[in-house]
């Protein structure tokens, strides 16, 4: 007979809860209610991310942090006149200023949001770790006001002490695993969040180069993913009950196995689809098909994908509107709609067994699964159909953030249980 897994009972967890909330029940309350702001907060700035980008206002704003100078926008006939004057290249075009400086004061707020929680965590744990991290966290918040007030020359720099702090922060992870995660995880986060900043700053300096642009666009799904998780160990650890140990879920050894090894594929193939989508908006690509399920009247029609995905595309022209010819975008394009094919047939698998298991509560995971990923096809077609109008657009990668925090909780729950073994 095959092993049978128990998820913890309520009274289970609730008792090793009392074990490791630390230090106190208010400290507790405190930390998970300000983790909440910070996944409201990071969820606005990847929307609001998406409007940006999709409404051509990416470079709504040509210098940063400011915004023609101003910490807002200018917004009066006379300041108008003086930034027209000042930035003749870029006459200011009010429509598509406020969202770009509204993004950034966005992502500020939850950048400071993030820092609280950094110092919350460095309160809550006597990991020797703190030390580190903060002084490490110093020196790359000195990195971001060294390149503002120095330039471009800062840029290489950056990039070694961000690779030493995501190098420092790996091996301390290593080697205290599994202790002090809120340390590390709110670590993890203020680092994202500072490399986040730099590559808003590049966006607008290197004049919408897609690479940037694409990355810029993952770093933002991934912190919202990482606080998501965040909120998930949290929920785990400090609430009797969280998610499926309420319903005393079994599962058979070898149908955990077969879930863990499709939800992580599913989940793979997700982020891949983000990134194809990252790289169809930052090469304004969205239209290249403009009629579905054929493209150009074609089943396979003529595309460039040597140049489609040529990553090492020049520094310096402007990328607004994109620079590649048509059958490089329809490449793009046209990959963008396989990913999805990947992503249906990766997700309806997952569902499929998560049905089998005959658990209520699982079973519900499978439907609304199944729905997140109904919608992101109807929106997607509609994209194309409707000639990308930007209410739907902006809905599109919603969606996507939607079905890629789904996978994320549910990968989460497949692994992070403490799973009792009866034979």
């Amino acid at each position: 007979m095959s092993d049978i897994i128990t998820l913890a009972t309520p009274t289970q967890l609730h008792r090793r809860s009392k074990q490791t909330q630390s230090p106190t029940t208010k400290s507790t309350r405190a930390f998970v209610m300000l983790c909440a702001v910070a996944f409201s907060l990071a969820l606005a700035v990847v929307t609001l991310g998406a409007f940006t980008r999709l409404a051509d206002a990416g470079l709504g704003c040509p210098d940063w942090p400011t915004c023609y100078g101003h910490l807002w926008v200018p917004n009066e006939h006379h300041e108008i006149a003086a930034a027209n004057e000042k930035f003749s290249a870029t006459p200011v075009e009010v429509h598509k200023t406020w969202p770009e400086q509204l993004h950034r004061l966005l992502a500020s707020s939850l950048g400071m949001v993030i820092f609280v929680l950094f110092i919350m965590a460095c309160r809550r744990t006597q990991s020797p770790m703190r030390i580190a991290f903060s002084v490490a966290l110093a020196i790359l918040l000195a990195s971001l006001f060294a390149r503002i007030f120095l330039g471009a020359v800062m840029d290489i720099p950056v990039l070694l002490i961000f690779s030493g702090y995501f190098v420092l922060l790996s091996q301390r992870w290593r080697k205290y695993k599994g202790q002090a995660t809120e340390l590390c995880v709110t670590a993890l986060l203020a680092g994202m969040v500072i490399a986040q900043g730099f590559f808003g700053m590049w966006t607008v300096t290197l004049k919408l180069w897609p690479q940037v642009v694409t990355a810029h666009l993952l770093g933002g799904f991934a912190t919202l993913s990482v606080i998501w998780l965040l909120l998930q160990y949290c929920g785990f650890q400090y609430c009797a009950g969280w998610g499926w140990q309420r319903a005393g879920v079994t599962l058979s050894s070898g149908c955990l196995k077969n879930l863990r090894l499709l939800a992580g594929i599913a989940l793979g193939c997700v982020i891949l689809q983000v990134g194809l989508g990252g790289w169809t908006t930052s090469n304004y690509a969205a239209l290249a098909c403009p009629d579905f399920p054929r493209c150009q009247n074609q089943w396979w029609p003529a595309a460039d994908f040597r140049h489609g995905f040529n990553m090492l595309q020049s520094v310096g022209p402007n990328y607004l509107g994109g620079q590649l010819e048509a059958e490089g975008r329809i490449a793009i394009h046209f990959a963008h709609r396989f990913g999805a094919l990947g992503v249906t047939v990766a997700v309806l698998l997952l569902c499929g067994l998560l049905w089998r298991t005959g658990e209520p509560i699982v079973r519900r995971w499978s439907a609304m699964l199944i729905a997140a990923l109904g919608l992101q096809i109807s929106l997607g077609v509609s994209n194309v159909l409707l000639s990308l109008p930007l209410a739907v657009a902006v809905a599109h990668n919603a969606g996507g953030a939607v079905l890629l925090l789904m996978l994320v909780a549910l990968n989460h729950r497949l692994w992070a249980n403490n799973y009792g073994v009866n034979h």
